[in-house]
């Protein structure tokens, strides 16, 4: 049985360790991408600030950060280690991966929300796609129907303490928070909201808050 086909790792994961910049930070995404191939895809982020495209029916084993993989490959996407919950979703035009991170490479804007697409290719590739100033909470993404009016949901987290949404597509805002009696109480870092029955729930230090469209 070829081993190498369950795992994967970057070639300088000794020294990732060492320094503390591992894959351990963010879970894997499992990502299906219609007419690439291959199109099971597993998408792994780095605290090297790296997002990995790796064929999940063939990891690959040890592989340098400088090559192709299976045909599939990596971009450094940020400029700060990636540590947080990353987001996968597919729209009518695009399969993207969205993040907490700033981003080194952003086709449009600047932030701490950086977002990334999988081209429908032989092989897929990772490229920018939009960034924005999100606020410091994990991101999540909603749709009307699977794909239609995607949605990019980030908490702006600490003093400012809002909600804002963008276009998944184009990174263009779709809410910004709202009025001031939209603003919430602190809400830490790191924090991911949560949708259920048509609202979206963020959970803060002292208080849950609720919105609805």
């Amino acid at each position: 049985m070829n081993q190498s086909a369950n795992y994967f790792t970057p070639s300088n994961w000794q020294s990732l360790d060492t320094d503390g910049l591992d894959l351990g930070g963010s879970g894997p995404l499992v990502v299906d991408v219609a007419g690439a191939t291959p199109s099971k895809l597993l998408v792994a982020l780095g605290k090297d600030g790296n997002a990995y495209l790796v064929d999940r029916t063939n990891l690959g084993g040890i592989v340098s950060n400088g090559s192709a993989f299976q045909g599939v490959h990596h971009l450094h996407v940020t400029t700060v280690p990636i540590i947080q919950a990353a987001a996968a979703y597919t729209t009518n035009t695009s399969t993207y991966v969205t993040l907490r991170g700033e981003g080194d490479a952003c086709a449009t804007g600047t932030g701490d929300l950086t977002t990334l697409r999988i081209s429908a290719a032989a092989p897929p590739r990772l490229s920018s796609a939009w960034c924005a100033a999100g606020g410091g909470g994990s991101p999540i993404v909603t749709t009307t129907d699977g794909t239609s009016d995607a949605i990019v949901w980030q908490i702006a987290t600490g003093g400012v303490s809002r909600l804002r949404g963008f276009d998944g597509d184009t990174g263009a805002v779709v809410f910004n928070g709202g009025a001031a009696a939209d603003q919430m109480g602190a809400v830490q870092t790191f924090q991911t909201a949560i949708v259920a029955r048509g609202r979206i729930f963020v959970a803060g230090n002292n208080a849950v808050y609720a919105f609805t469209p």
